[in-house]
């Protein structure tokens, strides 16, 4: 390998040295366990394919998604490092227009589906339900009032938003047949994902599930979690409708 080596003055060196001290910030760091399924949708709804998930938790392939708390793709002007804490997510909600969302079957459990948003803005925001809102039902269906709408896990309060920082991902994971009943969908092809409660219908995304999928009468859903793994115990202890 060829090195190229550049001489840069003392002066600059001195000078790069006094910004990246002035520019730390705080956040909290992600536990690493976590990756991004590839593919996304943002502001139109959309459908994606198939994820390849290892059992560990982690995705297969595509983007990673393992930023840590409070890195950010840029500071908006004025805001200092506290855009990148809880406290500057609880007071400002995420906006439709800078998250990205997507719906992939995990390879370990075929029956399971990482729902994975994406805050792509330069600071942190909040997504006030703490869990996506999600329907199954026959993706020709005229009627979608009779959508299958999964468990979820009680006893929620706390904080008021989940907070997802710039660049980073939570995730919320959906169990379809967490019986392992293994029998038919009645129909039921497709998942309906509206990240935040706050969103209009029109934000609404759309993803095919597998055709062998099973859907039973009470699927699960699970918090909005920073790694996968957390995502899926979080599912473990839905007890109540969502509807």
């Amino acid at each position: 390998m060829v090195v190229l080596r550049h001489v840069v003055p003392l002066t600059l060196v001195a000078a790069a040295a006094s910004l990246a001290l002035t520019a730390c910030g705080g956040g909290s760091g992600s536990d690493g366990a976590s990756a991004t399924p590839s593919g996304t949708s943002s502001g139109a709804p959309s459908a994606t394919g198939t994820a390849s998930v290892g059992q560990n938790g982690g995705a297969k392939g595509g983007p990673s998604a393992g930023a840590k708390p409070g890195s950010s793709t840029g500071t908006p002007a004025g805001g200092g490092s506290n855009v990148s804490s809880d406290a500057y997510a609880y007071k400002h909600l995420c906006a439709a227009s800078q998250l990205t969302v997507t719906a992939k079957e995990l390879e370990s459990n075929p029956d399971q589906y990482v729902i994975a948003v994406t805050n792509r803005g330069q600071a942190a925001c909040g997504i006030s339900s703490f869990y996506p809102l999600v329907a199954l039902s026959p993706k020709n269906a005229a009627d979608r009032s009779k959508s299958t709408h999964p468990l979820v896990p009680s006893g929620l309060g706390g904080a008021p938003a989940a907070p997802v920082y710039a660049g980073h991902t939570v995730y919320a994971v959906l169990d379809t047949d967490p019986d392992g009943a293994k029998g038919g969908n009645g129909g039921i092809d497709e998942i309906s994902v509206l990240v935040d409660q706050r969103f209009p219908n029109a934000e609404i995304h759309n993803f095919p599930m597998d055709e062998g999928a099973t859907v039973t009468k009470h699927p699960k859903l699970g918090l909005y979690r920073d790694t996968i793994r957390d995502a899926v115990t979080s599912m473990r202890s839905a007890d109540i409708n969502s509807s």
